[in-house]
């Protein structure tokens, strides 16, 4: 049975009676996720980035690459819409799932959860490729219904206890697909970027090392293009380390998290390290993105 489908026993379980969640418990449910939901927002305006810059990519090569035409010519690849909506749906699966980890940490009103919940459900279904009925999605939906009313921080906690040990193994499922997609390593996203960036930064070379052979207009947009695949290049190999090392040290708090959620005796640093190694990646992130 899948990860999805454990959630539907939800609602049944949450009528049970339960313990609200200790002061570690709540401290790391919301630094994870916390850095969980940056890491999905991360990925998400990511994925549109690459895809754009490809398609720039592809079109600079077009016009200072005399070699080439538009015959056979694919812009996009190897990110069509349809495989990037897919791999937005992952991102914001993460994202969403961040986030209704810290409100139910954090909030005593089920408004913000319901919107949450039915979004990171429908989000994850698409990424998975896993079908996920009505009756499921609205039982889940009652269980955060249920969080406003009577004894609000104790159902809370029962639904924290209950959801994150059961959606571990889709997070699991999620960060493996966007370690795939944000590695060189891997025949992903990103290495279809850098590859790219690769063949433009070859073409500006031969215009731009060719003296007087080419106009100065024409050598003016060979700079310009071999300045952007350089820019690129590097931008790739450094999302490539930090990405890699964020989305590994993304799974050890996931398992940790549910370790801590069952036993609140079980120590371990995995979260507080996955939270710092996340707060460096979106520092940097920030500097070679602007």
């Amino acid at each position: 049975m899948s990860s999805l489908k454990y959630l539907s026993l939800l609602l049944f379980a949450l009528t049970l009676a339960g313990c609200g969640m200790t002061s570690q418990q709540i401290v790391k449910t919301q630094s994870f996720g916390t850095a969980t939901s940056n890491v999905g927002t991360f990925a998400e305006s990511e994925f549109v980035n690459i895809r754009n810059g490809i398609i720039e990519m592809s079109k600079e090569n077009l016009i200072i690459n005399h070699q080439v035409d538009s015959r056979g010519l694919t812009f996009d690849r190897p990110t069509s819409a349809e495989s990037a909506a897919v791999r937005v749906a992952a991102a914001k699966a993460i994202k969403l799932y961040g986030e209704l980890l810290v409100k139910l940490a954090t909030e005593d009103r089920s408004d913000g959860l319901k919107k949450v919940t039915n979004a990171l459900i429908d989000n994850t279904s698409v990424a998975l490729d896993q079908n996920f009925s009505d009756e499921k999605k609205d039982a889940i939906t009652q269980i955060v219904a249920s969080i406003g009313s009577l004894w609000v921080d104790k159902k809370k906690a029962d639904a924290a206890k209950l959801i994150i040990p059961t959606y571990a193994p889709a997070v699991e499922k999620l960060a493996d697909l966007l370690i795939v997609d944000f590695s060189l390593d891997s025949n992903g996203y990103l290495k279809g970027y850098w590859n790219e960036a690769k063949i433009l930064r070859l073409s500006s070379i031969e215009l731009v090392d060719a003296g007087k052979k080419y106009t100065l207009f024409e050598r003016d947009r060979a700079v310009q293009a071999f300045v952007l695949a350089e820019r690129n290049i590097h931008y790739a190999e450094n999302i490539d380390k930090k990405a890699k090392e964020s989305l590994q040290a993304l799974k050890k708090a996931n398992a940790e998290l549910v370790s801590v959620i069952r036993s609140d005796n079980y120590s371990s640093n995995d979260i507080k390290i996955y939270a710092k190694k996340i707060q460096e990646f979106m520092n940097l992130y920030e500097v070679i993105s602007n």
